[in-house]
């Protein structure tokens, strides 16, 4: 028997492993950043309301500012004929707001400028009827009575001064953008990104682009890491390839703890007598949370902490890394950028294909996933092999098929979870 085959697997199912990897996940610090870099990341304290928006009355439609009390006897038989005083244009200064009108003034204005005092509703100036009153000053006649309110914008209508507006741990989108903008905010405080490297492991690989000798095979695993990081909002570090050799995987794992905040290995995890992954880890200090997770694929995946860093090592087989990759380390990349949820949703869904092969531990398949009607159906993935790449191109979830001989029947309900962010 080898010396790894000899150590004793600390197991955690995939529930206690994230939570785990959750608690010993530190909180990033922060930076301040311009508004045009803060799109998706992540806020690192509450924004309140500087001031009320709108910050005035102003109008929501082009036509007629006038007192409601003046059009209370308009009919079409005895219109009211209001003489137009001043206009009001949008982004006018002072004149509009220091304006002031009479009863039976009306005030001509476009949409976003400042309602004058005295004039409590506004009219649209499709339903006027303009004229020319004495000595040539314009005039509107109105043929109904109109309600206070109608068409302004009141102040603080939208957002009261000192509201919470955007909470801590939102990722920043282009609404957030958008409300950052109206406020005058040029800058924001955000969480760092974290630093995460990627280390494979193994004698078989070959970066893209080389030549591929006779037995080898490219490094597909750590370009998948390496995006989906990325996609989740991580500063990623990818290594070169490291053989299967205890002394280069320590090397590397001390190099790269210290470039990064967290550090992900793919490849040299099983139980072969080449898979020096864990005693590499071990023997640079490395305190092991778990050493086994109850999944399948990627049984074997590991995890240790280093002080405040952590190593996450999953295995170098295809769908055990994506797996591993989506389970466990989605979470506490999310939760390393500082969001508020960081924790993935399982959502039911009905199985349109068996899936017959059994498994002792609970089984994560790769599946196309859509809604019908109002159910999502779950169609697991045909020739999702375990060491299959192709299957990678059209999965959007993985479902979960509980432990035991049966697997699961077409019609069944199953969990999945969604592969988007």
């Amino acid at each position: 028997m080898s010396v790894i085959n000899a150590i004793q697997p600390l197991t955690a199912s995939v529930s206690i492993a994230i939570m785990k990897l959750i608690r010993e996940m530190r909180e990033p610090s922060c930076e301040t950043v311009p508004i045009d870099e803060a799109t998706n990341r992540v806020l690192a304290c509450d924004i309140e309301s500087p001031f009320s928006l709108p910050p005035f009355r102003r109008a929501a439609m082009d036509g007629y500012a006038i007192c409601s009390a003046a059009s209370l006897s308009a009919s079409k038989d005895q219109p009211v004929r209001l003489t137009v005083r001043d206009e009001i244009r949008s982004g006018q200064s002072d004149p509009g707001c220091d304006l002031e009108a009479g009863i039976m003034d009306a005030i001509r204005i476009f949409t976003g400028a400042p309602v004058p005092k005295g004039c409590d509703t506004i009219v649209m100036q499709e339903a006027v009827n303009p004229r020319s009153g004495l000595r040539g000053i314009p005039s509107i006649q109105i043929d109904r009575p109109y309600p206070k309110g109608q068409h302004i914008a009141e102040k603080g209508e939208d957002v009261p001064q000192g509201l919470k507006i955007l909470f801590r741990g939102t990722t920043i989108k282009a609404k957030e953008i958008a409300v950052l903008a109206s406020f005058g905010f040029t800058e924001v405080t955000v969480y760092r990104k974290p630093a995460v490297a990627i280390l494979p492991v193994g004698d078989e690989l070959t970066l893209p682009g080389e030549e591929l000798k006779s037995g080898r095979i490219y490094d597909a695993n750590s370009y998948m890491i390496s995006a989906r990081l990325r996609e989740l909002g991580a500063s990623v570090i990818r290594c070169s390839p490291v053989p299967d050799c205890k002394p280069s995987i320590e090397t590397a794992m001390k190099d790269a703890l210290e470039r990064a905040d967290l550090v992900i290995t793919t490849g040299g995890v099983s139980v072969g007598d080449y898979d020096y992954v864990k005693l590499a880890a071990e023997s640079i200090g490395g305190e092991p949370l778990f050493t086994k997770v109850v999944m399948r694929p990627g049984t074997p995946t590991s995890a240790y902490q280093f002080q405040s860093k952590l190593l996450i090592c999953l295995s170098g087989n295809p769908s055990a890394c994506f797996a591993g990759l989506e389970l466990l380390v989605r979470p506490v990349a999310l939760k390393a950028t500082g969001r508020n949820e960081y924790r993935s949703e399982w959502i039911d869904g009905r199985l349109i294909d068996s899936i017959t092969k059994p498994s002792p531990y609970p089984r994560y398949a790769r599946a196309f996933v859509y809604r019908a009607d109002k159910e999502w159906m779950v169609e697991p993935l045909r020739h999702d092999k375990s060491g299959n790449v192709a299957a990678f191109a059209r999965a959007n979830a993985l479902v979960l098929i509980p432990a035991g001989g049966a697997g699961a029947s077409a019609g069944e309900e199953v969990r999945f979870v969604s592969l988007s962010i």
